[in-house]
C-alpha cells in the first residue's frame, strides 16, 4: 500500500517527497555498489597495486603500470632480484623505472635477442622468470614448466617424487625459485627436473621473459650498497676514485683495478675471491700445466682427486684442464679452483659473464663503437658503456603484447581460485552436496511440521511455536558443543549427515511456514477431502503449490546458511577432504595473496547473488503476502 495517494503524488509536495526518497535510495544503493566494485577491482590486481582505491585498475590504461606488473611476475615478486638483474635501486615494483616508447631502440633489442639466441650461450648465464609460486600465484611460465614436467613424466607425479625425493601432492604446487647463478653458494643440483625444465624453456623463451646474469648488479647488491649506501653513489665514487656521478654510469671492470686504486682493487678482489661471486664466472691467464702442478702437490694420486671431485673421469693429472670461459664449475672442484686462483697475481684474473660477452658481440657485429652507437641510436663513448638493454627488452615486449598481458592479469586471480577450488581440492563439490541435502530436507521436513500444526491444530500448538521461536534467542555457537558431542557419540564425524542434521529443522522457518499455511482458505482443504484426495495429496497439490513464495524464502535462507557455514563444519568435519567452501576460504586466506582472496570471495558469493536475482519476485511475495492477508 502506497504512503501517498495518486492525487498527493501529483502535487509539488508529493513530487519533492518522492524525489527525496529516490535520491536517498540511489545514494544508499551506491554505497553498496561501490564496495563491491572495489572488491572486483581488487580481484584483478596483485601485491604491487593492491593498495590502490581506484575502481578501474591503473594497468588497464597505463602501459608503464603494466610493465611493472610484468616485472613483478618475472622476478617472482622480489624487488631484490629485479635490482640485481636490472641494476636498479627500487624498494618495490611500484617505483620501478620504465623506458618510454620513444627511447626504446628496436635495433638494440633485436641485437640482444640474437645475442641470447646464440646456440653456445651457457645455460647458467640466464634463468627463466616467473617459475616460483608466490602465495599460490601461478604465472604463464610456471604453468609452462608444469606442463613440461607432466609430459616428461607421463603425467605420473609419483615418478617425479621418486626422483626428487621431495613428495609433492599436486602438479600445481611444484615451484622452482629463480636460480641465483652468480652467488658463490649456488650449485647445480643433480636431481632437479623442475630446474632442468626451466633451463630448457629459458632457451626457447623471448629475451624479455629471461633474467640474464649481471655481475655488476650482483656487485652492487653484495658489496657497494651495504658499504656505501643505495641512495647516493657519492661515497662509492670517492672510494673508487671514479669520474662518474651515479651508479648508473658504473660497470664492474673485467680485470682487477691497478694498485694505485687500492680501495677499488680490494673491493674487486674481495668480491671475486672472497666468497661472494661464483667462480664459474672467474677465469685466469695461467696455463693448464700450472693448474695440474697445483693439483699434483695437493693430491697424492689421481684417484684421490677423482674421489673428491665426485668420480670425475680422469686417467691422469694431465687430463685436468682449466675451465673454459663458458663452463660451469662443479661445487667440489670449485674449492680447489678457488685456492689455485688465490695463488695467482690479481692481474691474471678476469671475469666472464653475459655483460662482457655482450660487448664482444657488439664488437664483432659493428667493428667500432661509433657504428654501434649509431645503430642503437645512443651516444656510446666506449665499449664499457654498452650495457645489455634488459629494461628496453622488457618494456618493448609488454608494449607489443599489452592486450594479451592485460587479459592475463585480469583473470589470473580467478584462475588461481578456480584451480584451487576444483582441481586441488573438493571444497566446491562438498558444498554442493551439503547444500543440496540441506535444501532437500529443509523443503520437505519443515513444511510437513508446519502443515501438521496449521491443519490439525494439535493441543499445545502455540507452546510448540513458542519453543521453536525461543531457540532464536540463543546464539548458534551455544549449541555447537552439545551438537558435536552427540555427533561424536554417533560416530558421524566427517560425514555429510553430521553437516545436515542441525540445519534440517529451523524453528523460525517453521513459524513462518505455519503463518503462511494459516492464510490458505480452509474451503480448499474441505473440497479436496470431498473429492477423495489423500492427506499427502492435499499437502502436495494444494499447500505446497500455493506456498511457492514462502518456500522460496525458506530455500534461500537455508541455502545461504549452508553455503557460507564455517564454524560448525570446521568442528564436525576437520578432515581436509570434507572441508566445505567457507572452511576452504579461511585456509585460502592464510595461504594466498589478498587480491586472490578477493577473487575467491566473489566466486563464492556468485551463487547466492544469482539465486536472489532470479528469485527476488517470488521472495518478495513471500515477505509481503502474509502481512497483506
Amino acid at each position: 500500500m502506497s504512503i501517498l495517494t495518486k492525487v498527493e503524488a501529483k502535487g509539488w509536495r508529493g513530487r519533492v517527497f518522492l524525489a527525496g526518497v529516490t535520491l536517498l535510495l540511489t545514494v544508499g544503493g551506491a554505497t553498496m555498489v561501490y564496495p563491491f566494485l572495489l572488491m572486483l577491482s581488487g580481484a584483478m590486481r596483485s601485491d604491487m597495486d593492491a593498495s590502490s582505491m581506484a575502481i578501474i585498475p591503473e594497468y588497464f590504461r597505463e602501459d608503464s603500470v603494466l610493465v611493472r606488473k610484468f616485472l613483478e611476475t618475472k622476478y617472482n615478486y622480489n624487488p631484490i632480484l629485479m635490482n640485481r638483474f636490472r641494476r636498479s635501486r627500487n624498494y618495490n615494483f611500484r617505483s620501478a623505472a620504465v623506458p618510454d616508447r620513444d627511447s626504446i631502440s628496436d635495433k638494440a633489442v633485436a641485437d640482444f635477442e640474437e645475442f641470447l639466441a646464440s646456440p653456445d650461450f651457457p645455460s647458467h648465464w640466464r634463468a627463466l622468470g616467473g617459475t616460483k609460486l608466490y602465495r599460490l600465484m601461478s604465472s604463464a611460465n610456471h604453468r609452462r614448466m608444469v606442463a613440461t614436467l607432466r609430459e616428461k613424466f607421463d603425467d605420473d607425479l609419483t615418478k617425479l617424487n621418486t626422483i626428487t625425493g621431495a613428495p609433492v601432492h599436486s602438479w600445481g604446487l611444484i615451484s622452482q625459485p629463480m636460480p641465483r647463478w652468480g652467488e658463490a653458494r649456488t650449485i647445480m643440483p643433480s636431481h632437479a627436473p623442475a630446474m632442468e625444465a626451466c633451463m630448457e624453456l629459458a632457451a626457447k623463451s623471448p629475451a624479455a621473459e629471461v633474467a640474464v646474469v649481471d655481475i655488476t648488479g650482483l656487485f652492487f647488491e653484495l658489496m657497494a650498497y651495504p658499504a656505501h649506501g643505495m641512495t647516493s653513489a657519492k661515497a662509492f665514487v670517492e672510494s673508487w676514485q671514479l669520474p662518474i656521478l651515479s651508479y648508473n654510469e658504473f660497470s664492474l671492470p673485467q680485470r682487477a683495478p691497478s694498485p694505485e686504486h687500492a680501495a677499488a682493487r680490494k673491493d674487486w678482489l674481495d668480491f671475486v675471491l672472497g666468497g661472494q661471486l661464483n667462480l664459474s664466472f672467474v677465469r685466469c691467464d695461467a696455463a693448464d700445466t700450472d693448474y695440474q702442478t697445483f693439483l699434483k702437490n695437493k693430491y697424492r694420486n689421481i684417484d684421490d682427486l677423482k674421489q673428491y671431485w665426485d668420480d670425475a673421469e680422469y686417467e691422469s693429472f694431465d687430463d685436468v684442464k682449466l675451465p673454459s670461459d663458458k663452463q660451469w664449475v662443479p661445487r667440489n672442484e670449485r674449492k680447489d679452483y678457488g685456492n689455485f686462483l688465490a695463488t695467482l697475481a690479481p692481474e691474471s684474473l678476469r671475469l666472464v659473464a653475459p655483460e662482457f660477452a655482450w660487448r664482444d658481440f657488439l664488437k664483432k657485429t659493428y667493428g667500432d663503437i661509433a657504428t654501434a652507437a649509431a645503430a642503437h641510436g645512443t651516444d656510446y663513448r666506449s665499449w664499457d658503456e654498452c650495457r645489455m638493454p634488459v629494461a628496453q627488452s622488457e618494456a618493448k615486449f609488454v608494449f607489443d603484447n599489452s592486450t594479451s598481458l592485460r587479459r592475463r592479469y585480469t583473470w589470473r586471480n580467478f584462475g588461481i581460485v578456480l584451480n584451487q577450488m576444483f582441481v586441488q581440492g573438493r571444497s566446491f563439490a562438498n558444498t554442493i552436496i551439503y547444500v543440496s541435502l540441506a535444501l532437500l530436507f529443509a523443503l520437505t521436513l519443515q513444511p510437513m511440521v508446519a502443515y501438521a500444526l496449521s491443519r490439525f491444530q494439535p493441543p499445545g500448538t502455540w507452546k510448540l511455536i513458542f519453543i521453536f521461536v525461543a531457540t532464536m534467542a540463543f546464539p548458534p555457537m551455544v549449541g555447537m558443543i552439545p551438537q558435536f558431542l552427540m555427533i561424536q557419540k554417533l560416530n558421524l564425524l566427517n560425514t555429510f549427515i553430521a553437516l545436515v542434521l542441525p540445519i534440517t529443522i529451523n524453528g523460525m522457518m517453521i513459524f513462518l511456514l505455519k503463518g503462511f499455511f494459516d492464510s490458505i482458505p480452509k474451503d480448499l482443504y474441505d473440497a479436496a477431502v470431498i473429492d477423495g484426495a489423500s492427506e499427502f495429496m492435499i499437502f502436495w497439490k494444494i499447500t505446497m503449490s500455493m506456498s511457492t513464495p514462502i518456500l522460496a524464502v525458506v530455500g534461500l535462507r537455508t541455502f545461504t546458511a549452508a553455503w557460507m557455514s564455517f564454524m560448525y563444519p570446521l568442528i564436525v568435519c576437520p578432515d581436509e577432504k570434507m572441508h566445505v567452501l567457507a572452511v576452504w576460504l579461511q585456509q585460502f586466506n592464510q595461504q594466498a595473496s589478498g587480491t586472490a582472496v578477493f577473487a575467491a570471495i566473489i566466486i563464492a558469493s556468485l551463487p547466492s547473488l544469482i539465486i536472489f536475482i532470479f528469485a527476488q519476485r517470488v521472495i518478495m511475495r513471500g515477505i509481503a503476502v502474509p502481512s497483506e492477508k
